[in-house]
């Protein structure tokens, strides 16, 4: 008995995922409304678990597997029963890869990691275009999840707590080189080891890192606490802005269960790099109303991993009528103290880092991961980077009147453009949109919710406002 109710081994992918699967289908599914949006954003989102699996399934086939030699002829000695002699062999090629027709269980790989993220960007895609249709989908019905409150809040902090748990207890990694293999984004934020929280095999044993290593000490602590703080950061997040932005507590509890539901959660609830961004953009959101202080959190998130910066021109627009300064200071001043923080870090190399946080460089096409450093060549980044400029900048102009709805849809459409150029696993930063992405799909009609509507004036409006004297009434004839 006390095997049983000690011995825990974390669930494997597979498994999460068909368990997942089907209490997101049995509590958010709309059975009565079997043909409605809600289902289709559901199943939509369920999507992406898919090519999530073809990635993790390539990734630890590749790690267990040893490596292939190349077909060559090679010279060697041998004793078999009598002198030593000497022999020739050549070493087999690799087989030819198998036509896509055939099972996955028979690919390299390579392929099915590629495939994985082609299958990732392909709906992403699809969530591109329901984030765009969104802004004018006006009639939005009230589709509670079929859970009550309290199951709702029971399911998700259960398995916020089992989720953190696995935070505590898995293991660190060493990522040599992990400031260039995430491209731009802040040096600090990618020296923090990696958390793996999905059992052993999916990486690399001879990554982890030994927590009394003398150049590592403190690092697998610091990275868990991040970790840990920005997951309840973003979970809060999500629940609050139900509670004062939708007027409907249990909408925000039913958002934020289904992102603790996903496949993706499970798997990378360690990864600094992918959740804290996530919880940044959300509390952008949520203090809305406080332009200094969205601007603040958005320009948090633009500093540590920089593909925020696109979505300046959606909120600046926004806030155009009424709260452009103050929303602009507040990201200036988030910048100013990371770059401080980063030059009272840095002894050395100062400048590379801060081109590394800015992007101040052309776009990489070697040492390339993801579906750039598979199979897609590598120099049509730029094309698809100037098409992601352009679609950055529309919302300049569009959508003409900007609310709180278009503000949530148009930056996960934004932050999920991103994953095509992404050159070092784009398509798995999933916390940076679907917090998002699901918002928009609960939220309630927020057209109201304008910025000279929800952001009070500045003091000297306001005094301006006050003292203006009234018109005088026309007298009678």
């Amino acid at each position: 008995m006390g095997q049983f109710l000690f011995y825990y081994q974390r669930p494997d992918p597979a498994t999460w995922v068909y368990l997942s699967s089907f209490l997101v289908i049995g509590i958010y599914f709309m059975f009565h409304r079997v043909w409605s949006v809600r289902n289709l954003d559901i199943l939509l989102i369920l999507l992406l678990t898919p090519g999530l699996m073809l990635v993790y399934e390539g990734r630890r086939k590749g790690n267990s597997s040893p490596e292939v030699p190349s077909a060559v002829e090679t010279s060697g000695t041998s004793q078999v029963n009598g002198p030593t002699k000497l022999v020739s062999w050549k070493v087999q090629e690799p087989t030819e890869k198998p036509p896509l027709a055939d099972l996955p269980a028979s690919w390299s790989p390579k392929q099915l990691e590629f495939w994985g993220f082609v299958w990732l960007l392909s709906a992403c895609s699809l969530l591109v275009l329901r984030m765009l249709l969104d802004t004018v989908m006006v009639r939005r019905p009230l589709l509670d999840p079929n859970l009550s409150s309290g199951g709702l809040t029971f399911i998700g902090v259960s398995l916020f707590l089992f989720l953190m748990a696995n935070i505590v207890t898995s293991t660190p990694l060493a990522q040599q080189k992990k400031g260039e293999q995430l491209g731009p984004g802040y040096v600090l934020l990618n020296t923090l080891p990696a958390i793996q929280t999905i059992p052993e095999g999916a990486e690399d044993p001879s990554k982890s890192i030994a927590e009394s290593e003398p150049s590592r000490i403190g690092l697998p602590t610091v990275a868990r606490i991040l970790a840990i703080v920005a997951n309840l950061f973003l979970t809060i997040g999500m629940v609050f802005i139900g509670y004062w932005h939708f007027g409907n507590m249990k909408t925000g509890i039913g958002a934020a269960t289904f992102f603790l539901l996903l496949p993706y959660t499970a798997q990378m609830t360690g990864q600094v790099e992918h959740v804290l961004p996530g919880a940044l953009l959300v509390f952008a959101v949520l203090f809305y109303r406080v332009p200094v202080v969205s601007g603040f959190f958005l320009g948090c998130a633009a500093g540590l991993v920089y593909y925020p910066f696109f979505l300046l021109p959606l909120w600046l627009s926004f806030y155009w009528e009424r709260g452009v300064r103050r929303f602009t200071l507040g990201f200036v001043v988030a910048l100013v103290v990371l770059t401080t923080a980063l030059i009272l870090y840095t002894q050395t190399d100062l400048w590379t880092h801060l081109r590394q946080m800015y992007g101040v460089f052309l776009p990489a096409t070697d040492g390339l991961g993801g579906v750039w450093g598979l199979g897609w060549y590598p120099h049509f980044r730029l094309p698809v980077l100037v098409a992601f400029l352009l679609f950055s900048l529309s919302f300049v102009f569009w959508p003409a009147q900007k609310n709180l709805a278009t503000l949530m849809s148009c930056s996960g459409a934004v932050m999920t453009a991103a994953q095509f150029w992404h050159g070092y696993g784009g398509g798995l930063y999933m916390a940076w949109f679907l917090p998002l992405v699901m918002l928009t799909v609960f939220r309630p009609n927020l057209d109201d919710r304008i910025a000279l509507s929800v952001v009070r004036p500045t003091r000297r409006v306001r005094r301006a406002t006050e003292t203006t004297p009234d018109p005088p009434l026309a007298q009678a004839g």
